[in-house]
C-alpha cells in the first residue's frame, strides 16, 4: 500500500511538470520586427515606425535605431498595419502584415527619396552687370589716392588693390577680372 502512495504521488507530480512546461510553451503572441533602408541599400536610423491593428485599432509606435532596426514583441495574432516615416523621405504603409503565434514577422522596408522643390527667385532689377559695353574701368578718387600709404603714389602700384586684379603690380602688367594683359 506505501507502494502505491508512492507511486500515485509521483505520477501526480511528473503530470504536473509535464503540464506547466507544455502550459509555457504555448504562446499566444508574436512580433514583428525588420531593417529601414534607403534606395541605397543604407540604413535609415530615426526613422518612425508604427504598427496599427487593423481588427482593433490598437497603436505601438517605435524608432528605429542606428544600425535601422525596429522590433515589436509581444503582439496579439492578427494583421496590422505598418507605417514608416523619415525625414526627406515618402511615407512607407504597408497593409495586411500577418502576427502568427509563437513566431515573429520580419518586414524589410525599403524608403524612397521624396521630391523636393526648390523655387530660385531672380529679380532683374538686382542685376547691376553692364552687358552693353565691352569697357571695364576702376575709377579711384583723388581723395584715396591721396590717403593710400604706398611710395609715390604710383598708379602701377594701387592696381594691385583693385578686387579682380590678378598678376605683377610693378609696370601695370597683370589682368583685371580675367582681361589679358596686353590688350
Amino acid at each position: 500500500m506505501r507502494f502505491s502512495f508512492l507511486r500515485s504521488v509521483v505520477g501526480l507530480l511528473s503530470l504536473l511538470v509535464f503540464t506547466t512546461v507544455l502550459l509555457q510553451a504555448q504562446n499566444f503572441r508574436g512580433g514583428i520586427n525588420g531593417t529601414v533602408t534607403d534606395p541605397s541599400g543604407a540604413v535609415v536610423p530615426g526613422a518612425t515606425v508604427e504598427v496599427v491593428s487593423t481588427e482593433t485599432g490598437v497603436t505601438w509606435k517605435a524608432v528605429t535605431s542606428s544600425a535601422g532596426e525596429f522590433e515589436f514583441q509581444g503582439m496579439p495574432i492578427g494583421k496590422f498595419v505598418v507605417t514608416v516615416t523619415s525625414a526627406g523621405f515618402k511615407t512607407e504603409k504597408i497593409q495586411d502584415v500577418p502576427v502568427s503565434a509563437g513566431t515573429i514577422y520580419t518586414l524589410p522596408v525599403k524608403l524612397s527619396i521624396t521630391a523636393t522643390a526648390q523655387t530660385v527667385e531672380v529679380s532683374a532689377s538686382a542685376l547691376a552687370l553692364d552687358t552693353t559695353s565691352t569697357v571695364q574701368t576702376t575709377d579711384i578718387p583723388s581723395e584715396t589716392v591721396q590717403d593710400v600709404p604706398m611710395n609715390g603714389r604710383d598708379f602701377t602700384q594701387m592696381i594691385a588693390v583693385i578686387p579682380g586684379y590678378a598678376g605683377y603690380s610693378g609696370g601695370g602688367y597683370g589682368s583685371v577680372n580675367g582681361t589679358r594683359p596686353d590688350m
